[in-house]
């Protein structure tokens, strides 16, 4: 077999590739629940035990706990990765999609100095979108923004502030997640929608990667602006042409 033949033999289509990795990553939580499953009865034999090398067990019993915690939630993520294609579009408000996300963060963003905002154009029509995945994008931008005011706040900043706009664009819907926070470099804004790569500690490297596939799953797009101390604007594009499944 030459070696144009064996590549196109080891071809495989993204859809079944994603079809495996999904299966995969399935087949791999099962074994970490047990293994959490066991970790907590260990941590519970040696919870009312004294000594040194008690104190060494249950802080070795912990780190290990703290890694399978990591690990399920890489696999979490690359599940969504991996099933993305499977949307159930119904007809939707994008700012109610919108409304609800703000309402949902606000508690725990007012918590922490930052004031969530809405900015609608309540003339934007309704579109054929997978709600719960649209809110999982949204809730994924609003995270990294977060994150990044707290970052920002650490190095001694105040509060921020994270805006939720929806506009109309020529023939596009948009969708807007913005920040005033530290912003991005111009080599990690290059980056930003590769697989794996990630500048937090412990993240997956999947966040921005899921976002963008779930754009395109839904024939759009996404766009990212970023600088050092201008803050991070995402715009989200929808095709206007799937307003309330053409209508019908």
């Amino acid at each position: 077999m030459s070696a144009s033949d064996a590549s196109r033999a080891a071809a495989v289509d993204p859809e079944t590739l994603a079809r495996l990795a999904g299966g995969l990553a399935h087949e791999l939580k099962n074994p970490l629940s047990t293994i959490g499953l066991h970790l907590s009865l260990l941590e519970e034999d040696w919870r009312n035990e004294d000594g040194i090398k008690a104190q060494r067990t249950r802080r070795t019993i912990d780190t290990v706990k703290k890694e399978v915690q990591h690990l399920s939630g890489i696999l979490e993520d690359f599940l969504r990765f991996a099933r993305t294609d499977n949307l159930d579009r119904q007809v939707h408000s994008l700012n109610q999609i919108l409304e609800d996300v703000a309402r949902f963060v606000t508690p725990e963003c007012r918590h922490l100095g930052i004031e969530v905002a809405t900015i609608l154009d309540v003339n934007l029509p309704s579109l054929a979108v997978d709600a719960g995945r649209l809110r999982q994008v949204l809730l994924n931008l609003v995270l990294n923004a977060r994150q990044a005011l707290e970052v920002q706040h650490q190095q001694g900043g105040q509060g921020g502030h994270i805006n939720l706009i929806s506009r109309q664009a020529g023939d596009k819907a948009v969708i807007e997640v913005m920040d005033d926070g530290p912003g991005m470099k111009a080599a990690t804004l290059e980056r930003c929608f590769e697989v794996y790569h990630s500048t937090k500690a412990g993240g997956s490297g999947l966040g921005l990667a899921i976002v963008k596939r779930i754009m395109e799953a839904h024939g759009g797009s996404v766009a990212l602006e970023s600088a050092p101390e201008r803050g991070t604007r995402v715009s989200l594009f929808f095709p206007l042409e799937d307003s309330a499944l053409e209508s019908s």
